[in-house]
């Protein structure tokens, strides 16, 4: 069999230095609650702001370990309400077009992966902002599209969010609903992701490791979340707009600031 994990570069000579350790802390716990608060969005905030402090291709391994670890924690309530019909024909589209954006990860430049994650955060504000809706359930062959595009940004990024939300939040569901079949469907998308990263050698132990240790993180910070949630009402959208649009801007900035550097 072929060395799949030649296709990425060594992660581990780019693992965080201590220095890095106290910010990567911070957004991890930081993106943790903002998945309680909204009940989605953990790598749309974590990888480009994890990009900042260290490669793009070990921030998204990370949140694709975080994000499956979680994800599992809420399964159990999640799929009884779960809008099944929809999450099965997105994870169909998933399961085809994720590897192909892990490849894609892979062989691009951290500052190049940049502008894809501050692209794919744009578009989750985008999503949110929009006020677009179909008029009944959605069909099959538009669902299927709609997951190819989450496969694709799951695997570059595991950042399935952007184009599932604008697809749910074009559903005529009932919130509740939603929100449950989203959680659904990111679990899926991290185990998806997170098979991939592996395969490409980009998880190994010392990233495993790195994982483990933020899963308290993950755990207390979406309870913190969740108790926002309850008590903020209907403040959390806007909110959850003002945040992405900032991450958006401050990881654009990065990486142009960073091709425009290497320039000739």
């Amino acid at each position: 069999m072929p060395d799949l994990s030649s296709i990425a570069p060594s992660i581990a000579a780019d693992l965080p230095s201590l220095g890095a350790l106290g910010p990567a802390v911070a957004i991890v716990a930081f993106s943790a609650v903002f998945r309680g608060f909204t009940g989605f969005g953990f790598a749309i905030i974590a990888v480009p702001l994890l990009s900042l402090a260290m490669p793009p291709i070990l921030a998204v391994s990370l949140s694709a370990g975080l994000q499956l670890l979680g994800g599992l924690m809420d399964v159990r309530s999640a799929s009884r309400l779960c809008h099944w019909p929809s999450v099965r024909w997105l994870a169909a589209g998933a399961v085809v077009a994720s590897p192909l954006g892990t490849l894609l990860l892979a062989r691009l430049s951290p500052d190049l992966a940049r502008l894809f994650l501050a692209a794919a955060c744009g578009a989750a504000v985008i999503a949110l902002a929009s006020g677009f809706g179909f008029r009944g359930l959605a069909g099959r062959w538009a669902t299927l599209g709609a997951g190819v595009l989450s496969g694709l940004f799951n695997g570059l990024a595991a950042m399935p969010g952007p184009p599932a939300l604008a697809y749910y939040l074009a559903m005529p569901l009932q919130p509740a609903q939603v929100r449950s079949s989203l959680m659904v469907f990111f679990l899926l998308s991290a185990v998806l992701s997170t098979g991939s990263l592996v395969a490409v050698g980009a998880i190994g132990r010392a990233e495993t490791v790195l994982i483990l240790a933020g899963l308290p993180l993950m755990l207390v910070g979406s309870r913190i979340g969740a108790a926002l949630f309850r008590r903020a009402g209907g403040a959390h959208r806007g909110i959850s707009l003002a945040t992405l649009a900032l991450v958006a801007l401050l990881t654009a900035a990065r990486g142009l600031n960073g091709l425009l550097s290497t320039g000739p």
